[in-house]
């Protein structure tokens, strides 16, 4: 099904999110992922969290995140390819355990597509 890109007033038909010419410059406006906080230091602190926590939607005290995890949600036991921030840092979060989980990735960027469409 096709719709409107997500930048309000735009007239182009998406199948998600933006267009090209709107996603471009929403990639510009979130930096690069070493911009973000996303180095050397984070990959191997996210590939150690996944190794301890490997189920899409595990938090870090064990616990399944049914809310934020869709696999979690249907009972699935998906295994885990990244590690998400709860509250993204964008918005306030941190990088305490307590605000990361086991993610897949279809999981992952369906929470961020949630998140953009706010």
């Amino acid at each position: 099904m096709l719709r409107y890109c997500a930048m309000p007033g735009c007239g182009v038909l998406v199948e998600r999110g933006y267009c090209p010419t709107h996603a471009r410059q929403q990639d510009r406006q979130r930096g690069t992922a070493h911009e973000r906080g996303y180095t050397a230091a984070w990959a191997a602190r996210s590939k150690r969290f996944r190794q301890q926590h490997p189920i899409c939607g595990e938090r870090h005290d064990g616990t399944m995140d049914t809310v934020h995890s869709e696999c979690a949600a249907a009972g699935l036991t998906t295994p885990a390819q990244c590690v998400d921030h709860i509250v993204s840092k964008a918005n306030g979060g941190t990088d305490d355990e307590e605000n990361l989980m086991s993610a897949c990735t279809r999981c992952n960027v369906a929470k961020r597509n949630r998140l953009e469409r706010r």
